[in-house]
């Protein structure tokens, strides 16, 4: 099974939270996340949140705190 390392951010707006709706070319098409992406090589999580959600919604962000880790399983697919 492969596994994939990935970070998301929880990014909070006055009361509001931030959720992004994935692509429909996408796999899980129009499913509703959290901004993230996969850890490159020689990346720390926190370069790799910063840099995906500039990527992704051409905003910086300041991490506040780190969550606890959680991993997820799809078919074939580990998320950590």
């Amino acid at each position: 099974m492969k596994t994939i390392p990935v970070t998301c951010a929880i990014i909070h707006f006055g009361n509001k939270v931030l959720a992004v709706q994935r692509s429909e070319t996408m796999s899980l098409p129009l499913k509703w996340e959290f901004a993230g992406g996969k850890i490159e090589p020689g990346e720390s999580e926190e370069e790799c949140i910063k840099r995906e959600i500039f990527e992704e919604l051409n905003i910086h962000i300041n991490l506040k705190r780190k969550l606890t880790a959680v991993i997820h399983q799809y078919p074939n697919l580990k998320l950590i």
